[in-house]
């Protein structure tokens, strides 16, 4: 949970230092400094950043580059830090500008987000999870993004993943999972990102 908590402060931290003209590259570099003013001791995969057309795509196969931050634009941070062996792993989205259109893909995609996690249940089996996020995404009309088709993962110290929450996936939730549905609409896309604890007492967000 501590290692969580640290997390969710350097991600919303970005969001008050986003501007225009900053870079992808260059966000993720200040995540990873108050990563470590936070008290990490690294990272268990690497920081990702999506902005314009590369908020599109969150996969390590595609890291952060020199694309700047446009005005306006949805920009996302995944943000991924370990502290002492424990991992945390969260996703904020931001608009920057203004602009109704994406302001309203925000709303939609934490939205979602919200519902998803609150329809955790522990032992639940993945691809349970994954049916109520595919009902919200239709009703909504928007796009799974995530390129391996899914919406999270377990997560273990030392970020071991070994499941994920997808179509294929009957495992039964217990522990620590990611829930972080990445959706679009029309070329823009947002993502939020938090961790859930399932347990004999219930779902807990971890925060």
């Amino acid at each position: 949970m501590a290692a969580q908590r640290a997390t969710l402060e350097v991600v919303d931290e970005l969001v008050h230092e986003v501007r225009p003209g900053m870079t992808e590259r260059q966000l993720a570099a200040r995540a990873e400094e108050l990563a470590w003013a936070h008290g990490a001791t690294g990272v268990w995969t690497p920081i990702a950043v999506g902005a314009g057309p590369g908020a599109l795509v969150c996969h390590p196969a595609f890291p952060p580059t020199d694309r700047a931050v446009n005005d306006p634009d949805l920009v996302w941070f995944d943000v991924t830090p370990e502290f002492a062996g424990w991992p945390g792993d969260a996703t904020r989205s931001v608009v920057v500008g203004d602009d109704a259109g994406r302001e309203r893909l925000l709303a939609d995609a934490r939205r979602i987000q919200h519902a998803i996690v609150d329809a955790c249940e522990p032992g639940m089996p993945a691809n349970e999870l994954f049916a109520v996020a595919r009902r919200l995404f239709d009703a909504d009309g928007y796009e799974l993004l995530d390129l391996l088709g899914n919406i999270g993962h377990d997560l273990g110290r030392g970020g071991v993943v070994t499941g994920f929450i997808d179509p294929r996936n009957g495992t039964p939730m217990w522990g620590c999972w990611a829930i972080e549905p990445h959706i679009g609409l029309d070329g823009v896309a947002a993502k939020f990102e938090d961790l859930v604890w399932l347990g004999e007492d219930g779902a807990v967000v971890l925060a």
